[in-house]
Formats: structure tokens, sequence, C-alpha cells
């Protein structure tokens, strides 16, 4: 199967083909528009992908039916073209495009981001998923073939990436992969203080401590044969970590107030959001990390690989639909509104407000709303960003819709800044007496503010 790539000569058509080639997608380009005797559709296309940036909607129906025309095509023709309202793209749609993508901008990797993202979720790229893990595109890719290249080993593995990237899911998919008789246990450091995770992760004898009145066999000995998952390394105490090298370089734990070792046979996977590198010396070992560096796996955040965003809120939809015995749908015009945002949170951001979307769908069977799945991943936006953005989906929300909702939340953020002190909020927001209480009145949560 083949893609032809119909682009103007003034779009970075090279890029586009160059990261589509990097997914698996054989593709071609052609500058279009162009006189349809000269364009040679190849062998075995299957989908024609037509960049129309910047023409009206006239203009743009125009040339989707000349393309079709001209071309004698038989195949899905996707438009990449700008954000349009419903009632636009159905008349798109009409004119013989089959599917409408709109980019966050028009540079060449902006492009292909967005193209990808339609290509991946439908199917075209063929390697999206890993087990557990979801995605298509080339970063993704990669990591499924370390995993397979280290599932089987026995080597201590140090997964790097974000929070909510989908560290612990890699550990779930190299424990699955590796056949280990055992089962995985999973720690997260940052739950116990220095002293508890210590006597959690090597185990005590009688009397090591107050409170310690029998000997307790520690985590990385109970693991047995299977995988031991410790995650936030990054955080542990320094008397942690020098324990920790000992049981990577030796394969043996010294309980807490022991003077023997215990063989530990579990295989060791070891996670942080944090840059060792950068810390090593001051807050990490560097011993440690040196030692731990060879076996590396980095998560790609989602913020690059928004391409895999589709595919990713399809599957979120899934899940919720069969948990809670719903059908809720995701619009296609709502995808183009998440390549717009930076999803601090990543996955784990994007699961949590897609679930919220579709718990608030109107309809069981109904459309989830990207203005809703927008504020909600807002609301769990990374620390020291004041939340007063204002999403809205450009493809049908109205002017007027846009105004209200970015007046109310100014106000209500004025008013809370002034500890609900109408006057002092009054002079804040610059307006006469009549014209503040006007709008109060008229927020639409329905109270008097008079």
């Amino acid at each position: 199967m083949r893609t032809l790539v119909l682009a103007p000569k003034n779009t970075d058509a090279a890029t586009v083909v160059r990261e589509l080639g990097a997914c698996g997608v054989e593709a071609s380009h052609v500058a279009w528009p162009a006189d349809a005797a000269t364009v040679r559709v190849p062998d075995g296309t299957d989908r024609v992908i037509a960049i129309l940036p910047g023409l009206s909607v006239l203009d743009l129906g125009e040339q989707v039916a000349q393309i079709r025309e001209d071309l004698q095509l038989h195949v899905a023709i996707v438009v990449c073209c700008q954000q349009l309202t419903p009632p636009d793209r159905q008349r798109i749609m009409k004119c013989g495009a089959s599917a409408i993508i709109a980019p966050r901008g028009w540079d060449g990797l902006s492009v292909a981001e967005r193209i990808l993202g339609e290509l991946i979720a439908s199917g075209v790229v063929k390697q999206r998923q890993y087990g557990e893990l979801w995605g298509g595109t080339a970063s993704m890719q990669e990591l499924y073939r370390k995993i397979e290249t280290l599932a089987p080993l026995a080597e201590t593995v140090l997964i790097l990436g974000e929070t909510g990237s989908g560290k612990e899911r890699v550990a779930q998919e190299l424990h699955l992969h590796s056949r280990r008789p055992g089962k995985l246990f999973a720690v997260n450091s940052a739950e116990f203080t220095a002293e508890l995770l210590s006597s959690e992760l090597f185990g005590h004898e009688r009397g090591a401590f107050s409170g310690a009145e029998r000997k307790r066999e520690g985590l990385l000995v109970a693991a047995g044969e299977g995988t031991f998952f410790l995650d936030e390394i990054g955080d542990l105490a320094p008397a942690a970590q020098a324990k920790l090298l000992r049981v990577v370089e030796d394969r043996q734990v010294r309980p807490v107030g022991a003077n023997h070792f215990e063989p530990m046979r579990a295989r060791l996977i070891l996670a942080t959001r944090r840059n060792l590198e950068d810390a090593a010396d001051d807050e990490f070992r560097r011993d440690l990390y040196e030692r731990l560096r060879g076996f590396t796996l980095r998560v790609p955040s989602l913020r690059e690989r928004r391409a895999d965003l589709p595919l990713l809120v399809k599957c979120f939809v899934d899940e919720y639909n069969k948990k809670y015995s719903r059908e809720c749908t995701v619009p296609e015009q709502i995808l183009d509104s998440l390549f717009r945002y930076s999803w601090p949170g990543n996955v784990r951001e994007l699961r949590s407000a897609v679930f919220e979307a579709a718990a608030y769908a109107p309809n069981a069977r109904g459309p989830i709303s990207a203005v809703h799945l927008l504020e909600a991943a807002q609301r769990r936006t990374a620390f020291g960003e004041n939340g007063h953005t204002v999403p809205f989906d450009p493809s049908s929300d109205t002017w007027r819709q846009v105004h209200d909702r970015a007046r109310a939340k100014y106000f209500r953020a004025v008013l809370a800044e002034c500890g609900g002190n109408k006057d002092a909020a009054m002079h804040r927001t610059g307006l006469r007496r009549s014209q503040f209480y006007e709008i109060l009145k008229g927020l639409d949560d329905g109270q008097d503010h008079r």
C-alpha cells in the first residue's frame, strides 16, 4: 500500500514524506496544482493526502473535486486544511473528501504529525501496539524494538521518562516478554521514608531498630525469580543509593541490622522522571548512574509523539465504554484541538481527561466534547501554571460562546483574587459600578452577585 502526498510547491512536503517513511508508510510527493496529465499515481496507491492550506471553503471544495475527477481516483482522499466549521466540513466531504484534518501549524513537522495521527488511528501504520503500550510514531516503534531486545536478558534496565508517560507499562512489558517464572513486584520509592524504604527493600533482622519485633524478608528477595520494579530512584536517599549499587553489582542484599548477605534472583528494573546525568555527583551517585546507563529505555513524552493522540483517545474511549457499558463516540473534528495542547501530564493526563469528558457526555451513546476534554486536562496542568486559560474548539465554537466563557472565567478569577470583595474586584476590572454588577448578574452560573 502506498500513500500519495499532493502539496503546493511552497509546502515542506519532503519533511512530510520523510516522517511518514520513518513510521513505515511508503509515500511519494507530487506538486499540486498540476496538469493532471503529468501526474502519475503510483500503482498500489490506496490513499491520497491533499495538503491545501489557506483556501476558501468554495475553492477548497473545487480543488478536492478536481483531484478526484482529474486523477480518476477511487481511493480515500484525506484533506489537510485550515480548521473548518461542521457545516463546511460536510460540504468538503460531499466534494469527495474521505477525512478532513487541520494541523496546529503549517511547518513540515506540524503537518506531518497531524497526517501521521490520521494514518496511525486508521491502521495504515501497522506497528502501533506492543502489549498494553499503544502508539505508532517512530519513537514508540523504536521503544518496542528495544523492549523486544532487552526483555530476555537478566540485566538491570533503567527507564527514563516524565511523570505519566508510561514507565510502569514499559516495565510490565519487559517482564511479560521476559517469560520469567515469577511475578512483577512494583514499588515507588517516593511512597516511603528513607528508613522505611531500606526495611521494605532489603528486609531487617529482629531488633534492628525500634519496633522491629521480628525478622522480615525484604521485597528484593521476596520477588524470587520474578521482576522487581523500583520507580523514582532519583529520589532515593544517598544511603539507599549505596545499598542499591551493591544490589546491582553483586546481586546480593544485606538486611538492615544483619551481618550477612542474601542472594537476589529477581530481575531489577529501575525508573525515574529525573535527568540522572545532570543530577549525578550532586544528588545521585555517579558510580550508580554509570552502572545503570548501559541498558536504558527512554519513554517519549506525549508532546513528542502527538501523532499518537487520535489512537490513544480512541483506545481510552473504548476502555471507558467497556468499563461502564456505554457507547460514547469521538467526533473527528475534536482531535485537531488536542494537538494544540502540550499535555504536561502525558498519557495519564489524557486518559483521565477522556474518562471525565466521556462521563459528562450528554448521551450514553453520544459524542464526547472537545471543550470538556481540554478543560478536564487543563485542571490537571503541571504545577506553576495559573489555570486561567480558556479552551475552545474553532471548528464548532462561535465567537460569542468563547467570549462568554472567557468573561465568566475572568470575573470569577478576579473575585477569588480579591477574596470575594466586590468593591475591590470592581476597581481591579476598571469598570463602572453599573457595568460591573450587570456582568456579575449575567454570569452563567445563575447566582445573584448583587
